[in-house]
């Protein structure tokens, strides 16, 4: 698929990884509708894209919600005239073991991770199949390593990773290609956990951002299904 000139729709991009799709994508010329909670991340993000020459809007709104769900596709729809690229990123993270793992954080992880992916992908689909389209699942390899202390964002993960293949099975013949990528460590805020003094050995969200340019650039006969990234040098432990 072409980049230029798509319509583009990133969850998350307030930070992290999210907005380094974003400014990769700015880069390559799309039309972004930029989403996330935080309205003063998203200003600054979109300063950047329109900086690059590419055009971009803010929807903030938490897509724990239907209506916030709903609301960032109409309004890529609305201001671009249609939507051919879906990114899925906005994620929360948690430790605690099951045990220590309230109601509202178990909501919280499922709802972000999950339910809000399940919203935004049904709203979007019509739209993406109108000329054919891509999703993109950002989603972990923690989806397939159980890890103590993680299991409410492994069990988010691996459900999100279920869901993209029951997906794309159900939308490949409609000219929607569906892509997970599941990255290992990443140097970015975590669950809120303070970052690490030494992150040189780790993934950058520029790495993945270049990874899903690369796959949406593949040509349009040809599908990656998953893709899995790891640091080239883990740190040991």
């Amino acid at each position: 698929m072409e980049l230029r000139d798509a319509s583009a729709l990133v969850t998350g991009a307030g930070r992290g990884i999210g907005r380094a799709v974003a400014l990769a994508f700015a880069r390559e010329g799309a039309r972004l509708t930029v989403v996330s909670r935080n309205a003063t991340e998203l200003d600054s993000l979109v300063g950047e894209i329109e900086a690059s020459g590419a055009r971009g809007i803010a929807f903030a709104g938490d897509l724990r919600s239907r209506s916030a769900c709903d609301g960032a596709v109409a309004a890529a729809v609305d201001n671009f005239g249609g939507l051919q690229i879906l990114v899925n990123n906005a994620g929360v993270g948690s430790f605690a073991n099951v045990d220590d793992t309230s109601d509202e954080t178990w909501d919280d992880v499922i709802g972000t991770n999950l339910t809000a992916v399940f919203r935004t992908t049904r709203a979007a689909i019509p739209h993406l199949a109108h000329r054919g389209g891509h999703v993109v699942m950002i989603s972990s390899l923690a989806g397939q390593n159980p890890i103590a202390g993680m299991a409410t964002y492994c069990a988010s993960k691996a459900a999100l990773d279920h869901f993209a293949t029951c997906l794309m099975l159900e939308v490949r013949q409609r000219g929607i290609r569906v892509t997970t990528i599941a990255p290992g460590s990443v140097d970015t805020s975590f669950a809120g956990a303070e970052r690490l003094p030494d992150t040189a050995w780790m993934l950058s969200a520029e790495d993945i951002a270049q990874t899903v340019v690369d796959v949406i650039r593949i040509r349009d006969a040809a599908h990656t299904s998953r893709v899995e990234m790891r640091p080239a040098r883990p740190q040991k432990r």
